[in-house]
């Protein structure tokens, strides 16, 4: 990693041209659960000939504190760089995996998105992105969102020691549940007129996730957006995961329940 380099300043700006794609958020993967990994490979192997790209719309993962961490996701990145020898992979930063970096989307063969990137899907125009940037109502955590996206702030963070900064995201990890109990839900939602400062003339659509609030909703007379399912984990052991592609050229939501504890036997 260069001196100069931060998970921020790694991301790519660009338009997508998506012929079959997947897109999936908020899986939040532990690395330390093996049936969050047994449950997404399985995910992997089943579906990969259905799609020709794979897109990651952030929280991939439950926290990330840096690439240098790497090592500790190993499983995850053998299954993705594979992937990635014949399928397209584009991941983008979520509010709890916001300091994944360049070297990790090398690693894994995929493009490290700016938050929110363009996509030309079915000849039409699609806005996506994690979604969080869109809370406005919440502004105590935009507040907190401009910090650490911060170039200065990554780029001291990083030079912790790896412990300290584990320790870190535990711990604001903790708080974040605590401060989601206190807050409606209206306040955690997207604001439609945030969306529409980002979109275009062309823009028909929006894919985001963040919310866990997955389904169709209008965000003007032209626009709507579709919210990715997060991924579950329920009482049995078992692990509801949501994705969204496309049939017919319009998104298409789509569920699907994993054993998790028959899967990583």
């Amino acid at each position: 990693m260069s001196i100069f380099s931060t998970p921020v300043t790694d991301t790519e700006t660009l338009e997508l041209n998506l012929k079959r794609p997947y897109f999936i958020s908020d899986l939040h993967l532990d690395v330390s659960r093996q049936k969050d990994f047994a449950c997404f490979s399985r995910f992997i192997r089943e579906h990969q000939d259905n799609f020709d790209e794979l897109v990651i719309l952030g929280d991939f993962f439950d926290y990330w504190v840096g690439d240098d961490a790497i090592d500790t996701a190993h499983d995850y990145v053998d299954v993705l760089r594979e992937l990635s020898q014949n399928k397209k992979l584009f991941i983008m930063h979520g509010n709890r995996d916001f300091m994944l970096g360049g070297k990790f989307a090398q690693a894994i063969g995929a493009t490290l998105l700016t938050d929110p990137s363009n996509a030309v899907i079915c000849d039409k125009h699609y806005l996506l992105s994690h979604g969080d940037i869109w809370c406005t109502r919440d502004s105590d955590y935009q507040k907190v969102r401009a910090r650490v996206r911060s170039f200065a702030w990554q780029w001291f963070v990083l030079r912790l020691p790896l412990a300290k900064r584990l320790d870190i995201a535990r711990n604001a990890r903790n708080k974040s549940q605590e401060k989601k109990v206190e807050k409606p839900v209206e306040v955690m939602d997207v604001v439609n007129d945030a969306i529409l400062t980002h979109c275009s003339k062309d823009t028909v659509g929006i894919i985001h996730g963040h919310t866990h609030r997955p389904g169709q909703y209008p965000v003007s007379d032209t626009v709507s957006r579709w919210v990715i399912p997060d991924w579950r984990h329920g009482e049995d052991n078992d692990l509801t995961l949501g994705f969204i592609t496309f049939e017919n050229g319009e998104p298409c939501i789509e569920m699907a329940t994993y054993d998790a504890k028959e899967i990583a036997k």
